[in-house]
């Protein structure tokens, strides 16, 4: 049995919902925190513990860190569309929080640190496909507060502190704590409750990794002693690599009922075709499901009602922030371009 001691910040989200429960299962004793903005969804553990604690309070969690082994840091407000409500809010969560955790561990002595980055800080990628030494476009807050926090653990590294950054393509997939605003699910959805895939522009290339995959990747980064100084990779496939085109494609087969149109008024700008083969040579990671087989799953749990309604706000990042952002301060400014694209997904 592994007796690692592991710390899941943001464990009641979309990817940590099924990482803990995962390190769970490989037998880690896990402390998973999450302040509950976002969900309270919560995998039963046999091994761990659920802890409320907000990031940005160091006196909520730093205890928590005395005899950890390694902290996977998930806990973000993420995605393009939620970041934008408050960019106060996700520059306190994304970075400062980050920069907080990384003093903490340092102080603790925790050595190991698994960062979850976004391949959104390439932006626009122009000829070669984007390797780790591309040079970085942000084209939202969301992705300049993760390059931000990547320097910082950079910076950081050394005198036994070990950070690793994983830069996530975007995630699909069934989950715990299910989310409808991310491009395969949302289109999935569309295409089973409304019969229309409603594709923004389409020309977009954009990777893409289910969720479970993406926890076997952060495990692999816990448990590797590569023989290289590397410390940041893509994490994907390159066979995932796809064209938004080619998404409503895929899902139009899977959902043959279903009519794909084309909309131009909201057309995300982020552009970028992605190289992975870093991580697959450094940790033997490749994903083991395919994409098309998990849209026809997908399609049938939306079909069988098990989601209930896929349009509920809690499936949503930026529809459960709104709801908190306009509660403390009235409407959020800007939102509208925001609320277009999230209901596209990416």
């Amino acid at each position: 049995m592994n007796n690692q001691s592991v710390l899941v910040t943001g464990a009641h989200g979309y990817l940590g919902s099924v990482l803990i429960g995962e390190l769970d299962r490989r037998g880690y004793r896990t402390t998973g925190i999450d302040n509950g903005l976002m969900s309270q969804v919560q995998v039963p553990l046999r091994n761990g513990r659920y802890v409320a604690a907000d990031l940005r309070d160091v006196a909520d969690w730093e205890s928590l860190l005395a005899g950890v082994d390694a902290v996977i840091h998930l806990a973000a407000i993420v995605g393009d569309p939620a970041s934008g409500l408050d960019n106060d809010l996700a520059w306190e969560t994304n970075y400062l929080a980050t920069v907080r955790l990384t003093e903490a561990c340092r102080r603790q002595g925790v050595r190991d640190f698994v960062f979850a980055s976004t391949c959104s800080n390439y932006g626009l990628s122009v000829g070669a496909a984007a390797d780790i030494h591309t040079a970085l476009h942000p084209q939202s807050v969301y992705a300049e507060s993760k390059i931000y926090s990547e320097h910082h653990l950079l910076s950081n590294a050394g005198d036994g502190f070990n950070p690793r950054i994983l830069r996530l393509s975007t995630l699909y997939g069934r989950s715990p704590r299910m989310r409808f605003d991310l491009a395969v699910n949302v289109m999935t959805a569309h295409a089973v409750n409304r019969g229309e895939i409603t594709v923004h522009g389409g020309t977009q290339w954009r990777p893409f990794l289910h969720v479970r995959d993406a926890a076997d990747a952060f495990i692999r980064a816990l448990e590797a002693r590569p023989a290289t100084t590397l410390r940041v990779w893509n994490c994907g496939s390159s066979a995932q690599n796809h064209r938004i085109d080619d998404i409503a494609r895929i899902i139009a087969e899977a959902v043959p009922e279903a009519k794909v149109v084309h909309e131009e008024s909201a057309i995300d700008s982020r552009d970028y075709f992605v190289d992975f083969s870093s991580i697959r040579e450094d940790l033997g990671f490749l994903p083991a499901r395919v994409l098309a087989d998990e849209v026809r799953e997908l399609a049938a749990a939306v079909r069988d009602s098990r989601f209930g309604g896929c349009d509920r706000p809690e499936f949503s990042n930026y529809e459960t922030l709104r709801a908190v952002v306009a509660a403390r301060s009235g409407p959020p400014r800007g939102a509208g371009g925001a609320a277009q694209l999230t209901r596209q997904g990416v």
